[in-house]
């Protein structure tokens, strides 16, 4: 139990950080590029690294599917890697990935998936 109760608590702060993100990103503030590393530093990773990286060792770094499915979003938001062809098939295998692990249907998550095939359209 106390494992999952971490584990919410993780979550949650790193849901506040995503929605700081989305808001700057809405209200064009500058500093998107320092809260999607806090969000990344939270989970242990940064930018660079996820660009290197392959996906299985992104999901097998990170593991839990919840923290998965926001990193997936994080990166949609961050403007050096949703340019990025090959960081975005990255995050379209990770949110395939999610979506094997967690078979409850989400709006979001289908919002997610096509907003990330008009990216991919975009960038091929």
């Amino acid at each position: 139990m106390l494992r999952k109760d971490y584990l919410l608590a993780q979550i949650e702060e790193l849901a506040k950080k995503f929605s700081r993100l989305i808001e700057k990103k809405e209200a064009n503030e500058p500093g998107i590029l320092p809260v999607a590393d806090e969000c990344y530093g939270m989970l242990g990773v940064s930018s660079a690294w996820l660009k290197e990286s392959e996906t299985e060792e992104i999901i097998s770094r990170i593991g839990i599917w919840e923290l998965l499915e926001l990193l997936v979003n994080i990166m949609l938001e961050d403007g050096r890697l949703n340019t990025d062809l090959r960081s975005m098939q990255k995050a379209q295998e990770i949110l395939f990935y999610v979506q094997e692990m967690d078979r409850t249907y989400s709006m979001e998550r289908v919002m997610t998936e096509g907003r990330l095939e008009e990216i991919l359209k975009t960038l091929q």
